[in-house]
């Protein structure tokens, strides 16, 4: 019997996505079992594992909503569409739509990735056009192995990486996948995202739209971190930083509107013909629109008035709205998201030099705040070291889908503030850090088909 994850193979790897953004999908062509025999088609390939990135059930909204609404940045409100309950309840069912829909759409893009990696040595080409598909296809593969171990595996601190993780794959074939160790996981995407980095040296720095070598290096500062290898998260987010081809951006209203700034290392651009109409990331935070996450008191009040990151707030009526992604190209809502830039590499460096060079860490925060608008901080005890910098990524990169996993990895639980609020749904006001229902569980429709996969416990068998 075919797998869950293999049975995406057959459902046909280049489907449109459901948001039907693409009228023009050569990709679509390339049936389930039909040979990409030229460059060409495995250059068309590639862009099909761009676009599975892009879909409504990930990175094109419910990825950053789902994270987001685990967290303390935001709540659902009373009147609300019936959208991500479960995510900010935390009482997920196996059979939950969105953490199966995550799921399909992540491994669908790891296929697609696996399927131009397995061609790419085949066809006649140039090396080098061929080492810059390779590379682009092997990041893509890491950023989506990594995502997936996110959520589905308890962090990485919690187990020492010997934890179940997810299954990793890394052939277009059918086999029957169970889950790997978190270590070996991330061992898989340091490995890939190494790789990749040496194959990328020549693709161009300035292309954001595409990873480069550059986006390698942001990428693995992030996974060391989220690792707990401070020493190598560091070293990698120096190497962005030193580099000089970014530079930070003073907020603005229209920052997330215009993709392109040079404060971005790697941004999924959508088209402004691929507006997904009222399933655009933005529209479940304002009105007209769903409106239903708002954003919590507790985030707001962090806040100093001369912020220029105060931009990013409205106002519904007694609550607080996300205007971050008002939308591109005049289409509510609609955003690029801008999944790795420079202000997470300075955020990165400070958070792994914390304990051993707080003045560092310290420096770092600044050079954010004042590009912020913010005086510099002085005197900070070096026990509040961390604290400081977890406030201000949460403050950097609220809505995007980080503060979460900044919580997980420090061994935080989540502490909401607006418990018994008249303004939020029920929910827990708080979740610990060791909690099951901190992570997704497996989705039913995997174990259907796939018995021996193991489920996450406090999720059943």
């Amino acid at each position: 019997m075919k797998r869950y994850i293999i049975g995406l193979m057959a459902a046909g790897l280049f489907l449109q996505s459901c948001a039907g953004k693409l009228e023009v999908k050569p990709y679509d062509s390339l049936v389930d079992g039909e040979a990409l025999g030229t460059f060409d088609q495995v250059s068309v390939a590639l862009n099909g594992v761009y676009d599975g990135l892009q879909s409504t059930s990930y990175y094109g909204r419910n990825y950053w909503v789902m994270t987001e609404v685990n967290g303390d940045n935001v709540y659902i409100a009373r009147s609300n569409s019936n959208r991500f309950l479960s995510s900010f309840r935390h009482d997920y069912t196996t059979q939950d739509g969105d953490v199966e829909s995550f799921w399909k759409a992540a491994y669908q893009g790891i296929l697609r990735a696996n399927r131009v990696i397995d061609a790419i040595d085949k066809v006649q080409a140039a090396q080098a056009d061929k080492d810059l598909t390779k590379g682009q296809a092997l990041v893509l593969r890491a950023l989506m192995h990594f995502d997936l171990v996110n959520v589905y595996a308890r962090p990485y601190a919690q187990g020492g990486g010997s934890q179940l993780g997810v299954p990793i794959k890394l052939k277009f074939e059918d086999t029957y996948p169970t889950r790997n160790t978190v270590k070996e996981v991330y061992d898989q995407v340091i490995l890939d995202l190494t790789t990749a980095r040496n194959l990328l040296k020549n693709a161009d720095p300035t292309d954001i739209y595409h990873v480069n070598a550059n986006t390698a290096t942001a990428l693995l500062a992030r996974v060391y971190l989220q690792k707990g290898d401070k020493a190598n998260a560091a070293l990698e987010a120096a190497k962005v930083i030193s580099g000089g081809a970014y530079s930070l951006v003073p907020s603005n209203a229209n920052f997330y509107n215009n993709p392109g700034s040079v404060e971005e290392i790697f941004t999924l651009r959508f088209m402004d013909s691929e507006s997904t109409g009222s399933d655009n990331i933005g529209q479940m935070y304002q009105k007209p629109g769903y409106g239903d996450v708002r954003v919590s008191s507790d985030l707001y009040s962090t806040f100093d008035p001369a912020d220029s990151r105060l931009v990013y707030f409205g106002k519904l009526a007694a609550e607080t709205t996300n205007q971050k992604f008002t939308g591109q190209g005049g289409k509510a809502g609609a955003t690029s998201p801008k999944l790795l830039r420079l202000a997470e590499m300075y955020l990165i460096h400070a958070e792994a030099v914390s304990a051993t060079d707080p003045n560092t860490a310290v420096g770092d925060l600044n050079t954010i705040r004042q590009n912020r608008g913010l005086q510099p901080l002085a005197a900070v005890a070096p026990t509040a070291v961390l604290d400081s910098v977890l406030a201000e990524s949460r403050r950097e990169f609220m809505f995007e889908g980080h503060r979460y996993f900044d919580l997980l990895r420090n061994g935080k639980g989540v502490n909401r503030n607006m418990c018994g609020s008249t303004l939020e749904i029920v929910a827990p006001c708080t979740i610990a850090p060791d909690a099951y229902n901190l992570i997704w569980p497996i989705p039913q429709a995997e174990k259907n088909v796939n018995p021996g996969i193991q489920q996450n416990d406090g999720y059943g068998k």
